[in-house]
């Protein structure tokens, strides 16, 4: 789910972006909430007590004490990782926009194939930072991508994660990996995500799963790991799931 805010203190340019945006999500097929505030104040008392949003369009000429290039630098100043993307009729904040991280600066009148390259840049950005989470290793803290993990094993307080192409000592329990992982992929509690614990001290990738047995796994690595009697129906069933998807090639 992508979340995309369009902030415009006028309504017929937050009318034609909103448009293209969903048009864009009709064409790719993209899952996206889009909403549209009238002023920067509007969207900062949204975004204060609800952070979800992924994408801002944001027009620089607005009045105000948190308009434009005022808003994107208070929420630099919060650190939240908000793609930002300027609108404006004047092209004279080119350097406002270097200040403050914009990924774009589109100029009014908008040109909908340039708002489509925007977003296509916004949604591979996204997903890539999505499947991201940092680790605690002994050497200080690593980035790995959830989608390399294939499993992982829990050692007294820590876990030793297997990837691709490394293994890892993590300096965390499993549990609290699980819940790492959970977050940075945005899967909440109560929904399924790639990650299911096979046995107490295994946490396995169900995409990375070659064949599913009985009392143990086998995974694309060609390792074996245990499956409990208590937990062997529910890895299965997301296992046979997994392969009965239409994308899953």
């Amino acid at each position: 789910m992508l979340n995309i805010a369009v902030v415009d203190d006028e309504q017929v340019h937050r009318d034609i972006l909103m448009k293209y945006i969903e048009e864009w999500k009709a064409r790719e097929g993209v899952e996206a909430q889009v909403e549209d505030f009238p002023s920067g104040e509007a969207f900062y008392f949204s975004w204060c007590g609800d952070q979800r949003w992924d994408v801002l369009f944001l027009d620089i000429c607005m009045e105000g004490e948190t308009a434009g290039v005022m808003l994107a630098r208070k929420l630099r100043e919060k650190k939240r990782a908000i793609v930002i993307i300027f609108t404006t009729g004047i092209p004279d904040y080119m350097q406002e926009g270097f200040e403050v991280e914009a990924l774009h600066y589109l100029l009014k009148p908008l040109d909908k194939r340039k708002v489509w390259e925007c977003l296509d840049k916004c949604f591979r950005r996204t997903e890539t930072e999505r499947r991201t989470v940092l680790l605690p290793i002994e050497e200080g803290t690593v980035k790995v991508d959830g989608d390399k993990i294939l499993y992982a094993e829990a050692v007294g307080h820590y876990c030793t994660v297997t990837c691709a192409e490394e293994v890892l000592e993590v300096r965390m329990g499993i549990r609290e990996l699980e819940r790492k992982l959970r977050e940075s992929m945005g899967i909440g509690e109560g929904q399924e995500g790639n990650f299911v614990f096979t046995h107490r001290s295994y946490l396995v990738n169900v995409q990375k799963i070659a064949r599913m047995g009985r009392q143990d796994i086998l995974m694309d690595n060609g390792v074996s790991v245990p499956v409990s009697r208590r937990s062997y129906n529910q890895v299965n069933d997301r296992f046979i799931a997994l392969f009965l998807r239409p994308e899953r090639a």
